[in-house]
């Protein structure tokens, strides 16, 4: 009888552990999309998505284990037209043969309600690494059983091209560079190694 108590004590601690552990999600690259768009004279000038890139994050609101983490290959990137896609990958603009990437990483995300959150991180891009906010609205990780989770996001970001020694002008746009991740995450099998 001593046993099975015991035996059923270590139970209900791992389902305690296993409940405490923060979904992790990995980005679905078939249902997410990473672009930008640059205005010129308060227009938009370049709209553009990247097709090559990796990414998980967890959303934990009972603990501090939340982050996200994406990378990015610069070359791929597409704006859908032969001409100006040569010009994006060129040392004009993302300079892709010097920094075939981009990376954004947070380890803060602040919860505004049940659908919005401020995560805060850094992008490196262009060699260069500075603080980025994502302010991350229609929020929605579905009630479903665990295998089949699902979490769904818009996340949006603004940066200037010349914070990263990036150049820009007349012809080729403005400073303001607006980012969107429309983001679909799968429940990753493994789970969060991040403090609570």
């Amino acid at each position: 009888m001593h046993e099975m108590k015991r035996n059923l004590a270590l139970l209900m601690f791992l389902a305690w552990v296993s409940c405490q552990a923060a979904d992790m999600y990995d980005l679905d690259t078939d249902a997410t999309r990473v672009g930008f768009d640059v205005e010129r004279f308060g227009l938009r000038l370049i709209t553009a998505h990247f097709r090559q890139f990796q990414g998980d994050f967890v959303f934990d609101r009972h603990g501090l284990g939340s982050r996200v983490d994406v990378t990015v290959k610069t070359e791929s990137i597409d704006c859908g037209d032969s001409h100006w896609n040569p010009n994006l990958r060129s040392p004009e603009w993302l300079d892709v043969q010097q920094y075939p990437q981009m990376i954004y990483r947070s380890r803060h995300i602040e919860f505004i309600g049940e659908d919005r959150a401020l995560a805060s991180g850094e992008l490196t891009l262009h060699g260069i690494t500075r603080p980025v906010d994502l302010s991350v609205s229609e929020l929605d990780c579905n009630n479903q059983p665990a295998a089949s989770r699902v979490c769904r996001f818009v996340a949006q970001a603004r940066v200037r091209r010349s914070d990263y020694g990036l150049p820009h002008g007349f012809w080729t746009g403005g400073d303001q560079v607006d980012i969107t991740i429309t983001g679909v995450g799968l429940r990753a099998d493994r789970v969060s190694d991040s403090p609570h």
